[in-house]
């Protein structure tokens, strides 16, 4: 599809230059990682990172000298696991991963699906440790910061200290936007939510906002949601059969996104009526609200 093409299009950059490992280690200070897949490294400079997290008008920041490792991963491929030291920020550059927290019981839970632009490992800083596990969806290359040395940046560029703080405060944003998803929307509305929103961040890369892949499994997204992988099953059907998006397997094509904004906000008579009408579609015993999910409590602390 148009949207995967042009996202996937920046692995590809001619701008990435491979360098062998000992190399690697000479230009940027990062030390070696023995869990680093074969194939060799990239190396990306300063301002192209710092357009990647949303500051392009540092793109022509002038430091030939200053440069970050990236990293290839394969689907499947672990980046980082709970427990493992934290030693470096990561930027994703390309492709789709998750955040999995596993409890004491083994449960897993879905935290994030971080994409180009995002940010992994801000929540390991105090305790020097990961918190989940990183995990790559499909082909992804993820820029590795060490976060020591961009604080040292920070202090000779107060445009790249003002651009942490930034990150940070999307993040709090974020974690905000999830405590409200789950717990004041129903099941439908926040697989609706989800839609939406990733819909607006393929708008943001220059993709298609109204087609696109679901790099996840229905069963991950139920995680991320706090639902069952029957009720995101059932809710697609239902958006589909109320003729507000159109899905194949795990693409999905939105019809009528202002359709799917009415059902986060059912106080009108043709929200309500579309709510209504998407709940019969899906289960005639389907409950008007889903009860809190399991998880959420720690997941809003987190």
């Amino acid at each position: 599809m148009q949207d995967a093409k042009m996202y996937d299009a920046g692995m590809h950059d001619p701008k990435l230059v491979s360098v062998p490992q000992v190399d690697r280690e000479a230009a940027t200070g990062f030390q070696s990682d023995s869990n680093a897949p074969s194939g060799g490294w990239a190396l990306v400079a300063l301002g192209e990172l710092a357009s990647l997290l949303g500051a392009p008008g540092l793109a022509d920041m002038a430091d030939a000298g200053v440069t970050f490792p990236v990293r290839r991963l394969k689907p499947g491929e672990t980046l980082c696991r709970a427990g493992d030291e934290f030693e470096a920020l990561y930027v994703v550059r390309s492709g789709f991963l998750k955040i999995v927290s596993v409890d004491a019981t083994g449960n897993e839970q879905v935290m994030a699906f971080p994409m180009r632009g995002d940010v992994i490992g801000l929540g390991s800083l105090e305790s020097g440790h990961h918190a989940a596990d990183a995990i790559a969806l499909d082909t992804c290359h993820v820029v590795a910061v060490s976060f020591e040395r961009i604080a040292n940046l920070g202090r000779r560029f107060p445009a790249i200290e003002r651009l942490m703080y930034s990150i940070f405060s999307r993040e709090l944003a974020r974690r905000q936007d999830m405590i409200r998803l789950l717990g004041m929307l129903s099941a439908e509305a926040r697989v609706a939510a989800f839609l939406l929103d990733l819909s607006r961040r393929f708008a943001q890369l220059g993709c298609s906002r109204s087609s696109f892949v679901l790099r996840m499994t229905r069963e991950e997204l139920g995680s991320y949601l706090g639902i069952k992988l029957e009720t995101v099953s059932r809710a697609l059907s239902a958006f589909a059969a109320s003729g507000l998006i159109a899905v194949d397997r795990r693409e999905v094509a939105l019809k009528d996104a202002q359709g799917l904004r009415a059902i986060l906000e059912p106080q009108g008579e043709d929200s309500g009526r579309r709510v209504r009408h998407s709940r019969a579609c899906a289960s005639p015993m389907a409950p008007a609200v889903a009860a809190r999910p399991r998880g959420a409590e720690s997941r809003a602390a987190a």
